[in-house]
């Protein structure tokens, strides 16, 4: 009989985060490389989300979308989240839904986001186009991948409509105030969880799971990787967005990253450099914490209009990622050349060095 432990979600979280930190991010850039591209930086002056909106989608850079929940789908919101017979994880709707994925031999109440076979069918299950749903089949039971190809079916409008309701923005009705304001409410909204005012698939379905279930009181977790900002985005129940990204640091990045290895009695960087680039620049997995502005956090009516045109968000706290290990088998074997993907005797050091990069450019506090 199987006993959840105290902290599994928090292991899949973190199991999870790891994961895609290897196969969206890292992988990604190798995959750039290999490819011989330029890889799309973001410009340190546009981290914070709505201060550009991408252009383009890379095919290089890998995508995601994971929703975590530590308690199983509440019955509420199954008209929301397509989680029918058809989109269990089971080894016949697998071949049905994702051709070409091998999964005759295995159980999925086994399919555990620590265990490798649950890693090996994310990488199979990661290039479809809907949410893969981690959750516990029963109210104690182990959280599993437990359905693949998940929709979030909520009218745009509707859930544009409540947040800005809740905020003050509105009275009742989303064009009250007309098209133009309502637009404006629409970017603030994927704003409000960190998106571009321009988002749309994944992004909006991402921002739609979490508002929902962030009125449940449950722990859950959203991960979604994008092809066009080439970030991760973390969103949970409480007040923080968390991404992460490929940067290369300016000298003053690479300043604070050396002084804050030292404090942490750090003395070889290799560990947390993603690579060198042709200037000399380091290439790091830069991870940022958002937190929402006051304009987000409700408002009087009064001054709606100047709060709709000022950032919703701001920079929280900063770091440089140690750079995870990824899986060789899944790369050409011209890495081996290229990089030195060998961190297995660097485990002990510190995740993540703190650093204080970007934060003074944040639109709210710089100045």
């Amino acid at each position: 009989m199987f006993i959840r432990p105290p902290d599994d979600f928090t292991q899949a979280r973190r199991q999870l985060t790891k994961f895609l930190l290897g196969y969206s991010l890292t992988e990604s850039y190798y995959a750039f490389m290999l490819a011989r591209k330029a890889y799309p930086f973001i410009a340190k002056a546009n981290i914070v989300p709505g201060t550009a909106l991408p252009r383009t989608e890379h095919r290089h850079q890998r995508t995601a979308f994971v929703i975590l929940l530590e308690q199983p789908l509440p019955r509420a919101l199954i008209r929301h989240f397509r989680v029918r017979k058809s989109n269990r994880v089971t080894p016949q709707n697998l071949a049905g839904l994702c051709p070409g994925v091998t999964a005759d031999n295995f159980d999925p109440l086994t399919l555990r986001p620590s265990e490798p076979d649950s890693k090996a069918l994310l990488r199979r299950l990661m290039p479809i186009d809907y949410a893969v749903l981690a959750e516990p089949q029963a109210a104690q039971g182990p959280i599993t991948l437990s359905h693949v190809h998940v929709k979030i079916e909520r009218l745009t409008d509707n859930a544009i409509r409540e947040l800005a309701a809740e905020l003050g923005y509105i009275e009742r009705r989303l064009f009250e105030r007309g098209e133009d304001y309502a637009d404006a409410l629409e970017a603030k909204y994927y704003e409000y969880y960190g998106f571009p005012g321009n988002a749309s698939g994944r992004k909006s379905a991402a921002a739609m799971a979490a508002q929902m279930l962030g009125k449940t009181g449950m722990r859950f977790t959203v991960l979604l990787a994008n092809q066009d900002d080439c970030r991760i985005t973390i969103l949970d129940e409480g007040e923080t967005i968390t991404q992460y990204m490929v940067m290369r640091l300016d000298r003053e990045g690479e300043e604070q990253l050396h002084q804050a290895a030292a404090a942490a009695g750090v003395e070889d960087l290799g560990a947390y450099t993603l690579a060198t680039d042709e200037r000399g620049s380091a290439i790091v997995i830069y991870r940022v914490d958002f937190v929402r502005a006051a304009p987000a956090r409700g408002r009087g009516r009064s001054d709606a209009d100047r709060l709709l045109r000022q950032p919703w968000l701001e920079i929280a706290r900063e770091w440089v990622v140690k750079v995870p290990t990824v899986d060789q088998d899944n790369l050409d074997d011209a890495l081996d050349t290229l990089f030195d993907l060998d961190r297995g005797h660097l485990d002990a050091l510190p995740e993540e060095l703190p650093i204080t990069w970007a934060r003074r450019r944040s639109p709210l506090t710089s100045g």
